[in-house]
């Protein structure tokens, strides 16, 4: 991949990464732990045990988030990045400026 791409799919995947986390910050306390109160009804106590959940599964993805993009940036550190981990042909850089931590082109995903 030419080296100004390279620099162009870095500086998207390290912002992507500044989003991520910040996202997970700022959600940080909605994954806490569920004080079961009585003074609170057994629906309100669901309620909030389901969106714990939500926000746990919700973190969980970002943090493989997360991981997708350092592997892509070690990928770009490697000289691999923008080539299928399986096929190992060209991925088209449309794909790349939607998902620039994307590991595989289209017709192997």
């Amino acid at each position: 991949m030419i080296t100004d791409r390279t620099a162009h799919f870095r500086s998207r995947l390290e912002s992507l990464g500044e989003e991520v986390r910040a996202g997970m910050e700022s959600s940080k306390e909605a994954s806490g732990v569920v004080e079961l109160d009585t003074s609170i009804g057994r629906l309100s106590r669901m309620d909030a045990m389901q969106n714990q959940q939500m926000a746990l599964e919700l973190r969980r993805r970002q943090e493989q988030q997360l991981q997708r993009i350092a592997n892509a940036l070690k990928r770009m550190d490697k000289g691999t990045y923008g080539l299928c981990g399986k096929c190992k042909q060209p991925i088209a850089e449309d794909r790349l400026e939607v998902s620039p931590d994307v590991v595989m082109c289209v017709r192997c995903a």
